[in-house]
């Protein structure tokens, strides 16, 4: 493949996980009458890595991603680790724990959030993809008809999001089978790569600094082959 062709198919990864998420995000809203809505990267130990896409308020975001992540009652290391899919804020606020208090009085008061619905997505390639919907004053806590619509969407999200990013090329796998002589973070980096993270992402979701991401990837590209990120997403997506 030409370094046309590579740079094609790099671009294509970059636009088909924001694609998704968008489209995806924009659907749930539009099915359960929710103004506000943001999807996220969901990284291998359940945290959020990075966001996709969305219409939230950039302030509201960002308080949540510095300073209430970790309060969060539906952030997907909670929900995950339990097998919830689909959850609701009001059903799982414990009044009985002051984290949640703080949470309610220093992040929901001030931004007037008064209920949140999640839904996970998850690929067969084991890609996760987390989609808030937020309700704030004047409008209505999601109610249990609604929940069941969010349970009724997942599957689809499931599905379409595995059509996106199908096993046969991008779990990891099929990396793994592929090209043997790679690490295990070799393979998650290749993962990432070819679904169209850039460094600073490749940063969060591995948790390593930006040196040490440019040093794997060399030593990937060496492996494999290939000279670039881009040539390394082209014989992945080829």
């Amino acid at each position: 493949m030409d370094e046309g062709a590579g740079m094609e198919a790099l671009a294509l990864g970059e636009r088909l996980l924001w694609r998704f998420a968008d489209t995806f995000g924009q659907c749930a809203a539009n099915l359960l009458d929710c103004r506000h809505w943001v999807t996220y990267a969901v990284g291998p130990e359940l945290k959020i890595k990075h966001f996709l896409a969305g219409n939230a308020d950039a302030d509201e975001r960002c308080d949540y991603e510095h300073h209430f992540f970790a309060l969060d009652p539906l952030a997907p290391e909670r929900c995950l680790s339990e097998g919830r899919h689909v959850a609701r804020l009001r059903d799982l606020m414990r009044a009985d724990l002051p984290a949640y208090e703080e949470y309610r009085r220093c992040f929901l008061a001030r931004h007037a959030i008064v209920d949140a619905l999640e839904i996970f997505i998850r690929s067969d390639a084991g890609l996760t993809v987390g989609c808030s919907l937020l309700r704030h004053e004047s409008e209505a806590q999601f109610s249990p008809e609604e929940c069941r619509r969010a349970g009724e969407l997942k599957p689809l999200g499931d599905f379409a999001l595995s059509q996106t990013f199908p096993e046969r090329q991008v779990s990891l796998e099929v990396i793994s089978r592929r090209f043997p002589f790679l690490t295990a973070r070799e393979i998650m980096l290749v993962q990432l790569v070819a679904v169209g993270l850039n460094n600073k992402q490749l940063c969060r979701e591995l948790n390593i600094s930006l040196p040490t991401v440019k040093t794997h990837l060399l030593n990937t590209f060496r492996k494999m082959g290939v000279t670039s990120r881009t040539e390394l997403a082209a014989k992945i997506l080829a």
